[in-house]
């Protein structure tokens, strides 16, 4: 997705909103310790990364509090049983629609980066070794999330891909390994 980084070029746009807008942003801007200009290239910036790909997937917004209560009610066979048929199914179609590319730089550019970044399932990081990759997503939701993310993130990989990722888990990180 187009998130802007060091080497960007700026231009000057000129966008006509309602008094009101303005008088929030500057508000917002103000309390976040930025800019204006600033705060506006991350509002339009998430919406390039992650907004479109979440009203594409019906997306729903959920307190932390009442989420992990749900999750802790939910056995945890039908977690995997979710995370495995729907996780490519959703993201998959998802990226044919928004014309993104469906492989693993895709999917790490244009899904594991924006999720980490703006719907609190987790923080991910990637390293590269002479072995391969490693994805990592960390999380607090514990043992039972670790295991929906296991089927749901490999799952995906694995139709991205065609090759299964090896996984270990525990109740607060997940770690996919690809390469040799």
């Amino acid at each position: 997705m187009d998130r802007p980084n060091s080497r960007d070029e700026f231009i000057h746009i000129s966008l006509r909103v309602p008094t009101s807008i303005k008088r929030g942003l500057e508000k917002d801007a103000k309390r976040a310790n930025t800019n204006f200009n600033s705060l506006a290239s991350q509002i339009l910036s998430k919406y390039l990364s992650f907004d479109k790909i979440a009203k594409h997937v019906s997306a729903i917004p959920i307190n932390e509090y009442l989420f992990s209560g749900m999750l802790e009610d939910m056995p945890v066979d039908h977690l995997e049983r979710l995370g495995k048929e729907l996780g490519p199914k959703l993201i998959k179609r998802t990226f044919v629609f928004l014309d993104l590319e469906y492989d693993l730089d895709g999917l790490i550019h244009n899904y594991f980066d924006p999720m980490s970044s703006f719907s609190g399932w987790y923080t991910f990081t990637a390293a590269e070794s002479e072995s391969g990759r490693k994805l990592m997503f960390e999380h607090q939701y514990g043992l039972k999330w670790s295991a929906f993310l296991k089927t749901y993130i490999s799952s995906i990989i694995k139709t991205a891909t065609g090759t299964e990722p090896r996984t270990t888990m525990d109740d607060g990180l997940l770690i996919i390994y690809l390469g040799q």
